[in-house]
This record gives structure tokens, sequence and C-alpha cells, in this order.
């Protein structure tokens, strides 16, 4: 059975899904691959060469790199997975991102079970790995930087919508506060049986500012994220 594409509107809801705070840990998380794949790669040449403890070091690495990579596409409890175009053409696209990596993984895999200073198949298979260290790095490099461009991508729609939010919250400040004016002119010239209809009139004054204030706390919220930035 052929699984149904997602459509641009789908894929929007996708991205619109994922907050900020798990963009970071994505962030956090694919940055920490390049490290990774980096230890991989040096504790298995150790390894050939009789360093103590690099084995198991490099197996450890191996075993973080592959579940955090099944993370990172597959997703988990906490995690969505792929869940843009942008980073479903890495990891599927041209670029083939996933099918790279488990390929290294399947590498590394296949280096850390033979590895000895004496074994000819161990060197050999380190040195398969090494041939794949600049190349792989360039990869996870390009998907930290696809999963910042997201960030960014996050941190712009909020910008937008606290500005929407603060010019729809000014347009009915300024229609509140004409009709507040109005009321108290009216209820002036209502002399003493206009002091209920005061009292009214305050209470929308008080709205009003109250109004005005949550406009300020949102620009100030938008201009504190901006020097964060």
């Amino acid at each position: 059975m052929i699984k149904p594409q997602p459509t641009d509107a789908h894929r929007a809801r996708e991205a619109d899904a994922v907050s900020a705070e798990t963009i970071g840990e994505l962030i956090n998380l694919a940055g920490r691959q390049r490290m990774l794949s980096q230890r991989i790669v040096l504790h298995v040449l150790l390894a050939t060469q009789g360093h103590a403890g690099a084995a198991d070091v490099a197996k450890g690495c191996l075993s973080t790199f592959a579940a955090t990579h099944a993370d990172l596409v597959e997703g988990n409890d906490r995690l969505p997975g792929v869940f843009c175009d942008a980073l479903r053409q890495l990891y599927f696209g041209s670029h083939r991102a996933d099918e790279r990596i488990r390929r290294f993984i399947e590498d590394a895999g296949a280096a850390a079970s033979c590895l000895s200073p004496e074994s000819g198949d161990a060197q050999a298979a380190a040195d398969a790995l090494v041939a794949q260290v600049s190349p792989l790095l360039e990869l996870l490099q390009a998907i930290t930087l696809a999963y910042q461009n997201e960030m960014r991508n996050v941190e712009r729609a909020a910008s937008k919508r606290d500005e929407q939010l603060a010019e729809q919250l000014g347009r009915i400040s300024m229609q509140a506060n004409i009709v507040a004016i109005n009321a108290r002119i009216s209820a002036g010239r209502a002399g003493p049986y206009g002091r209920e209809f005061a009292v009214v009139t305050s209470l929308l004054s008080d709205i009003v500012k109250e109004m005005e204030h949550m406009i300020h706390g949102v620009m100030n919220a938008r201009g504190a994220t901006a020097r964060l930035r």
C-alpha cells in the first residue's frame, strides 16, 4: 500500500506543533552527534593500537550515537522525529543523510566487533571509518544547521504573532478609549442622573489602562527576545 504524501498544510501544522524548547533539544542532540562521531573513530583507532579501555568507550559512544539518530529521525515520546520538509529533504532526499549515517553506524559496529591490535580486519575497518570522517562531519553539521534554521522560523512566527496581537489590542484599546471618553461626556451632561453611568465609564477606563499595560508587556517581551539573539 502506498503511503499518501503529506500536504503543505499538513507539514505546516507539523512544524507549528513543535515548540522552540523541543527544537532547542534537537539542536543539542544534533550537535552532540558530531562530537560522538569523532570519539567513535578516535577510540576505534586507539583500540587497534592496544589502548586499554578504548574499545569500551568506542562501543558506548556508538550505542548513544545510534540511539540518538533513531530519536532524531523516528522520534520518541518527547521528540517529533523528522517534522518538516527541509529535514525530510536532508535526511531522505539528495543528501541521503539517514542512509549515510546508518552506513557509518554499521561500519563502526563491524569495526568494534573485531577490535584488537593483532587483528588485520580491525585495522581495515578502522581505515574505512577514517575515510568517512570528514564527509560525515560535514553532513552532521548540515543537519545541525537545519535544526537551527527551524528554530529561527519558529522565532519569526512567534514574533509575527506577537506583533499581530499587539496591533489588535491597540485597535481595541483605541476604540474602548473613544467609547469611554464619549461616555464620560454623556454622563456629565446627564448631571445627577449620570452618576451610575459615570461608574461604568470609570470601569471602562480601567479596562483600557489594563489593555495598554498588556500591549506594553507584549512589546517589551519582543524587545527582550530580540536582544537575546
